[in-house]
């Protein structure tokens, strides 16, 4: 019970450290609508077929829109989360 309760105070006090931040650059969203621009951004995994009969998996966020890099430039982090990892199996 202690660990669940520690946790929620530590989001909890995340959430309000990003809502200062962006608040601070002139984004004043209520958290449920930040939470909706923030979950349109997806990591996607496209496999293909090498000819050698080798598979490449290439994994990379898709592209920030325009509400979403305005919140990551407000809070000085990439608009590409991961950044782009290739698997040759």
């Amino acid at each position: 019970m202690t660990i669940n309760l520690f946790i929620t105070v530590l989001a909890y006090q995340c959430v309000q450290v990003i809502r200062k931040t962006l608040k601070e650059q002139g984004i004043h969203d209520s958290w449920a609508i930040l939470r909706k621009t923030l979950a349109v951004q997806q990591r996607v995994t496209v496999p293909t077929q090498r000819s050698d009969g080798h598979s490449v998996h290439v994994r990379k966020s898709t592209k920030a829109e325009p509400a979403l890099m305005r919140i990551y430039q407000a809070l000085a982090i990439s608009a590409a989360p991961g950044g782009s990892k290739k698997l040759v199996v």
